[in-house]
């Protein structure tokens, strides 16, 4: 039954992750008429950076704390 739920789980948080990166496609379009699949790379990239930090030592919260700090640099930058 514990399989069970963490399938659930996993299952669900995959399919939240697909409908954001679709709603950013959504707005993204809406907003400028063009097809701009950059949003993917930058979706890699921030769980690349998460991932990195974790491999570094850094517990979960404080890599994704991490994460949101430097996307949102990257942002700025951009």
């Amino acid at each position: 039954m514990q399989f069970f739920f963490e399938v659930l789980i996993g299952g669900l948080l995959a399919g939240v992750m697909y409908s954001l990166v679709a709603l950013g496609f959504v707005l993204i379009y809406k907003a400028s008429g063009v097809f701009n699949f950059a949003q993917g790379s930058m979706v890699f990239f921030a769980a690349l950076t998460v991932v990195g930090f974790i491999g570094k030592g850094a517990p979960l919260w404080l890599a994704i704390g991490l994460c949101l700090m430097v996307m949102i640099l990257l942002g700025i930058a951009i």
